[in-house]
């Protein structure tokens, strides 16, 4: 019996040295949900059960992220926040890192890196603003971008990046 697992973990293990740690890499999903205007996007369970908590509501999956240690990985995607900006604050996303500095003359105060996007070019990440509400939004839909701005209530800003 002993000579069979010393066989099995011998087995195991030569398997394992295969694989890079890179191939092992989870995507991160990036959740959304909302709160009197305000988006908030999270790969973190945590965060998302407290803003849950907090009286936002679950939109489910914006886009999938990467961990930077993964092989398609490109550029961080960065959380902002500014608590003096509405009712609930304002929460900015963005993978530019001169943009996410000079952010903070503006109130916004780093949080976390969500993860990676990736190089790729899967699903394009939207940017759009809205100078009403002081408030930003991300999708990966084009046609949810146009109706967007179509609106009239927010402008397109930017793409982010790519996600899967």
């Amino acid at each position: 019996m002993e000579n069979s697992y010393s066989k099995v973990s011998f087995l195991l293990a030569a398997s394992l040295s295969f694989l890079s740690a890179n191939s092992l890499a989870a995507d991160l999903s990036l959740h959304k949900a909302h709160s009197f205007g305000n988006y908030f996007y999270t790969t973190d369970v945590t965060d998302m059960l407290n803003a849950k908590a907090a009286g936002y509501e679950y939109r489910g999956v914006a886009v999938k992220l990467v961990s930077q240690g993964d092989n398609d990985a490109d550029k961080p995607f960065y959380r902002l926040y500014n608590k003096d900006s509405g009712v609930t604050g304002t929460h900015f996303y963005t993978t530019d890192i001169n943009e996410a500095l000079n952010s903070k003359s503006l109130g916004y105060e780093y949080q976390r890196t969500e993860g990676y996007t990736v190089k790729s070019g899967a699903k394009k990440i939207y940017r759009a603003y809205s100078a009403t509400t002081d408030k930003y939004y991300y999708t990966t839909d084009t046609t949810e971008m146009l109706n967007l701005v179509a609106s009239g209530n927010y402008s397109y800003q930017k793409t982010e990046g790519y996600g899967k």
